[in-house]
């Protein structure tokens, strides 16, 4: 028999094993194809409003591809783990172990190809459907062909063989150099605790991790560059898990093992016991899926975040239906709104006096009173009207409303020059008050009082923007026309608004979620792999508590706790990250990220739960 049946053999008795592996590697790179055909589709690339996305797309390929050698790497990493008892027994039966290294490492490489050819035919069959739904969700009218891209099919197989060519090289390397006496008593290493005090380093990574939450969160106050901050809050974050895993986990669990009322109630002396072992012998593995849960996290929180771009877009632009510097009774406009027969929602006026400004990326902004923005707040809901609301503002004291399309990564909080006053600006938010109007430029706030006095002082004359919204928002081309056609009035109005501007940001937020949704069913894995992979080490011990007469169900019990406190940790961890960093980015851009984020986090609680529970069951079955 040559080692290719043998190996055939291997992977058709391991099947089982291998299923929650090879159904990652398909999924993944069926997700990989269809991220590859953006750029090759000619159908696709015809459509030049979304053709930005093609390169989204190849730079999320490369980040799968990089994601896939940690991922390919550490799975096989745990299937010679498992079987290294199975190596030592060929190797007593005097087979060389050259040849045992190339049966292994071979199996690995064909359960890769299998996966390849799996994700391929998957990706072809979906293709239709992937290019279906990004057309759709970015709201373009066009029919989609089934197509096989040939370029697609190449790239993807060049990649996936290089990468499983080099870990069947590794794996083999590895295997060669595996000590033979080792491999027999492989599986009883377990528990090893070769460091006498990790709690310092767990509680030196809480502190490193508190003070990135701080540096990103108050980065405008200490005047530092959002860049800076973010790069240093990335390491820090990533050096303060590393630690934290080392020992902090640990000393809690060493503290409530210390509570003996704690410890020998229901199960816990068992769970408990075993797990403090667990997580200092994995504390690298569980800092690694950590920091995959938090990208994985951030990027969905972020994806659902900016889509609010593509939904809120038209009312940012407009939020009026109609909107013109002048007289709010104009002839003119009256006259087109009687033609018209639209009714009418409500019709404001607001005085302003555009300015010219020496503030970081603001040029140019319009000065208004606190009052006139309360009127505003009669007809309109407004982002952070509360907060406005909340502000008391005194003589020379300032509101910068920030432009919302702005990126909000800079202390406005400075003193200006208006007039003869000297102006402090004690705030800075975003807060739409007239759209494509005023050309995004922002808005200084100032109370009543303040604005009369700069009023007399300034060069620039007060304006009047009138603004008329219909019960039919939409419904003012013909209105606008007549205005444009019959007076010299420069109109703004909705039937102006072109969704398509937009259509890429939608599709950007779909290829998002695909690749979060690899990251999370990857992530999975990971963690299954990991506890099933100590579920042979602990056979024994659960064969000798049912020999000493301890019930199964309490067995059970013991087990779902263990598995569920080593689930738990990460998870706490990467949601706290993955809030912190959400609140960073999505204030960047001027987004709300609460609810996001809770949607979001409920969701993956929800698909780790049924990891949780699939690991769980098939820990019982093993240790039986």
């Amino acid at each position: 028999m040559n080692l290719f049946k043998l190996s055939f053999m291997n992977l058709k008795q391991n099947i089982k094993n291998y299923g929650m592996y090879v159904f990652s590697m398909i999924f993944s790179i069926l997700v990989f194809y269809n991220f590859r055909t953006l750029s090759h589709s000619e159908q696709f690339n015809e459509l030049q409003d979304i053709k930005v996305v093609s390169v989204i797309s190849a730079m999320c390929a490369m980040v799968l591809f990089l994601f896939f050698i940690y991922f390919i790497s550490y799975s096989s990493k745990f299937f010679i783990e498992q079987r290294k008892k199975e190596f030592g027994i060929y190797t007593f039966m005097g087979v060389e172990n050259k040849k045992i290294a190339l049966l292994f490492a071979g199996e690995g490489l064909l359960i890769g190809i299998i996966a390849l050819i799996g994700g391929i035919l998957g990706g072809i069959l979906t293709n239709k459907l992937f290019l279906m739904a990004l057309v759709k969700i970015s709201n373009i009218n066009k029919v989609m062909k089934f197509e096989i891209s040939y370029s697609a099919i190449i790239d993807t197989s060049c990649i996936f063989i290089a990468i499983l060519i080099i870990v069947f090289i590794k794996e083999y390397i590895i295997l060669l150099k595996t000590d033979i006496s080792k491999l027999i008593n492989a599986t009883h290493i377990y528990q090893r605790d070769d460091s006498k005090n990790k709690t310092l380093q767990g509680l030196l990574g809480l502190i490193i991790i508190l003070l990135a939450y701080t540096l990103i969160i108050y980065y405008k106050k200490f005047n530092i560059m959002f860049a800076v901050a973010i790069m240093a809050t990335v390491i820090m974050v990533i050096l303060g898990t590393v630690l934290l895993f080392k020992g902090f986990f640990t000393f809690i669990v060493g503290k409530l093992i210390d509570n003996k009322n704690f410890l020998y109630k229901n199960t816990n002396i068992i769970s408990y016991n075993n797990i403090i072992f667990r997580i200092r012998d994995n504390n690298k593995v569980l800092a690694q899926i950590t920091i995959l849960i938090t990208c994985c996290l951030t990027a969905l929180t972020v994806s659902l975040a900016t889509r609010t771009v593509f939904t809120d877009s038209k009312k940012d632009d407009y939020p009026y239906s109609i909107m013109y510097e002048g007289n709010l009774n104009d002839k003119v406009v009256e006259k087109a709104l009687i033609q018209s027969k639209e009714k009418i929602d409500f019709k404001l006026d607001t005085k302003i006096i555009p300015l010219k400004t020496k503030l970081a990326y603001i040029n140019e902004a319009d000065l208004i009173s606190y009052s006139q923005v309360k009127k505003i707040l009669n007809y309109r809901n407004l982002d952070n009207e509360n907060k406005f609301l909340e502000t008391d503002l005194k003589n020379n004291e300032a509101i910068l409303l920030i432009p919302k399309s702005m990126i909000n990564a800079f202390n406005f909080n400075v003193n200006i020059n208006l007039g003869n006053e000297k102006i402090k600006i004690i705030d800075s938010y975003s807060m739409n008050l007239f759209g494509r109007m005023r050309n995004d430029q922002g808005t200084i706030i100032v109370n009543d009082n303040t604005y009369n006095t700069l009023k007399k002082q300034l060069k620039e004359k007060e304006i009047n923007i009138s603004s008329i919204t219909l019960k039919n928002f939409d419904n003012s081309k013909e209105i606008s026309k007549y205005i444009k056609e019959n007076s010299k009035l420069q109109v703004y109005s909705v039937d102006n608004f072109d969704d398509s501007s937009y259509s890429f940001i939608n599709a950007i937020y779909f290829i998002g979620m695909f690749l979060a949704l690899v990251f999370i069913v990857s992530v999975g894995s990971i963690m299954y792999f990991k506890c099933i992979s100590d579920a042979s080490k602990d056979k024994e011990r659960f064969d000798t508590l049912r020999k000493i007469g301890t019930s199964e169900e309490y067995i059970n019990k013991s087990i779902y706790k263990q598995i569920g406190i080593f689930f738990l940790f990460p998870a706490i961890v990467s949601i706290i990250h993955s809030a912190v960093a959400s609140y960073a980015v999505t204030n960047l851009f001027n987004q709300d990220w609460k609810m996001t984020m809770l949607i979001i986090t409920i969701l993956f609680i929800v698909i780790y739960t049924i990891y949780y529970l699939i690991t769980a069951r098939k820990y019982i079955s093993l240790t039986k």
